[in-house]
């Protein structure tokens, strides 16, 4: 029983593991994960990669070929679109939330993450900025204060993360972004729902 709980967290973290490297811009859209590659970085055993992989699968995260292997999903400009569409509406749902139940200790930790990503937006790689992001987006949407919504869209935000277009692509894109985020803890400061509502939508639009 203690070896099958060990084997079942050793999965656990393995999928965290690879999962975060996919969303934090280690592997690009379409890259072929190899196996032995994975072996090695991880020192995982295939049989374990293998079930990592096939969960990120499920995840949507990543693509598997018959007799070719997984390869890191790209998705297509229909499931992009509907998934920004969801986005927008969860996302938007949780704006009047936050509004109202931001403490000024919240302002302050998202003050603080807003002006990390944009110390992040020189950083070589999309890693940085993407984990400064996602901690940033974590934040807001926690302040909501509800788990549910809040794990709905941390899924959706991941699920594209890693195939985000429009401004990434740019240093000038970067720092339109980070505006974004202050802006949208300036919203937040003087709990005004109509204009955080209007960032969010403009800063999902933006991708």
């Amino acid at each position: 029983m203690a070896k099958s709980r060990e084997s079942a967290d050793q999965l656990a973290l393995l999928i965290k593991e690879i999962r975060n490297d996919i969303i934090f811009g280690a592997y690009a859209p379409g890259t072929w994960l190899k196996l032995t590659d994975l072996q090695a970085h991880h020192g995982a055993s295939a049989f374990h990669i293998r079930r990592a992989l096939a969960e990120l699968s499920n995840l949507k995260l990543v693509d598997h070929a018959a007799n070719a292997g997984f390869r890191v999903a790209t998705p297509d400009e229909s499931t992009r679109l509907e998934t920004r569409f969801v986005r927008t509406v969860l996302e938007r749902s949780a704006a009047p939330l936050i509004a109202a139940r931001a403490t000024s200790e919240d302002v302050t930790e998202l003050a603080r993450l807003a002006e990390a990503f944009d110390q992040s937006i020189l950083a070589e790689g999309r890693r940085e900025q993407a984990l400064a992001n996602h901690n940033f987006h974590s934040k807001l949407y926690a302040t909501a204060g509800n788990h549910v919504l809040c794990d709905m869209i941390d899924e959706l935000r991941n699920r594209s993360q890693h195939s985000t277009t429009g401004r990434w692509r740019s240093v000038e894109g970067l720092r339109a972004s980070s505006l974004d985020h202050f802006s949208i803890v300036k919203a937040i400061e003087m709990r005004d729902p109509i204009e955080l509502d209007r960032i969010i939508v403009r800063h999902i639009e933006s991708f």
